[in-house]
């Protein structure tokens, strides 16, 4: 009988090593091509590899400057699901029984899940937003009013901006700081138009 997980005996479904759930007749697996474990196709995916130990297609591990999982939660198998309420294995991000996938494997309330999907749903439009200010605010003729505009929104999403990577943030503040600078340009050559007519 084989010790490796996943590894079933005759009469018996495997299990899959990622999730811990067994693997239906039927079901898309994948194949461990070193040592031969199946998973389910979708575990395999996000996990990017192996999970055995010792493996030489086990995924590198990443660094991490803190703890993902709270003190507190340490010793836990099992986690509530903040979408569905299923109880799924604690190290999960995504849950098998909805489909929900979740930032960390830290456990998570169902008030910040759904604060993390509506910002989620918010991100395209946030890089959009932050790269049609500096547009705007890269040109003459639009610039004071894109200067305007994009301070007011810049205020009212600058911590969703936070949680971005810091390419859009720093777009919008360029975008207002070029919208000034052109808008007192303009300012100053009317003036000075003004003076010589």
């Amino acid at each position: 009988m084989s010790d490796a997980p996943g590894a079933g005996g005759e009469g018996q479904h495997a299990l899959c090593a990622i999730c811990q759930t067994a693997i239906a007749p039927g079901e898309e697996t994948a194949k461990c091509p070193e040592c031969g474990t199946a998973y389910h196709a979708d575990c395999w995916a996000d996990n990017h590899g192996c999970a055995v130990y010792g493996c030489p297609k086990v995924p590198p591990t990443e660094g991490r400057s803190e703890v993902e999982i709270a003190a507190s939660y340490w010793g836990q198998e099992h986690k509530k699901c903040p979408s569905c309420g299923a109880q799924i294995i604690a190290s999960a991000v995504r849950c098998r029984n909805c489909g929900a996938t979740f930032g960390s494997a830290r456990p998570e309330d169902e008030a910040e899940f759904e604060a993390q999907e509506r910002l989620r749903a918010r991100t395209p439009a946030l890089k959009r937003g932050a790269i049609l200010f500096f547009a705007f605010s890269a040109l003459t003729c639009t610039a004071p009013l894109a200067a305007l505009a994009g301070l007011c929104w810049y205020a009212a999403n600058r911590k969703a901006l936070k949680t971005l990577p810091a390419l859009y943030a720093a777009l919008c503040v360029a975008g207002i700081i070029v919208g000034f600078v052109q808008t007192a340009v303009i300012v100053a050559m009317s003036i000075v138009y003004q003076l010589k007519g």
